[in-house]
């Protein structure tokens, strides 16, 4: 049974994708991870997009279906004042057993303090998906590139 968030007509709706990416970012923990390199820390998932409530990822431009999911990153640069989530060049793609590569396109959300980005796969049942991400945090200095596999599934 796929995850959603109920309409609270409390809680804006940009506000419950905020929340839905903590829980699933926690719940999903074989599919989260996060990396740090130098100041910067960059949290990462893949998501089925099914989990998404439909009025959310209409708000959000994603498409819903079993066959496709959402990667979600975000960059926080930490400093001795705490952390701080910064804008990033995020770019990369990924690649099944059989080799079959595709890029996946990012795109930034904005909400409030938080930053997102967004880039949108398909995928076949029980696939083991390869990504090969680089990020630039703050668009300067060096790259930082970053891999991981996991094995996506229809809801």
């Amino acid at each position: 049974m796929p995850f959603t968030i109920s309409r609270d007509s409390n809680m804006p709706v940009n506000k419950q994708f905020l929340m839905f990416s903590i829980v699933v970012f926690f719940m999903v923990s074989a599919q989260a991870a996060s990396e740090s390199f130098d100041d910067y820390m960059v949290y990462y998932q893949a998501v089925n997009s099914t989990f998404l409530d439909a009025d959310i990822a209409e708000q959000y431009g994603i498409i819903r279906s079993d066959r496709r999911a959402f990667l979600n990153i975000s960059i926080v640069k930490q400093d001795q004042d705490g952390s701080e989530p910064v804008t990033a060049v995020i770019s990369g793609g990924k690649r099944n057993l059989l080799g079959q590569t595709s890029n996946i396109e990012f795109r930034e959300i904005q909400e409030g303090n938080a930053i997102y980005y967004i880039g949108e796969f398909e995928f076949s049942n029980a696939e083991r998906v390869r990504f090969n991400i680089t990020v630039r945090p703050e668009m300067a200095g060096p790259s930082h590139k970053i891999s991981w596999e996991t094995q996506m599934y229809n809801n």
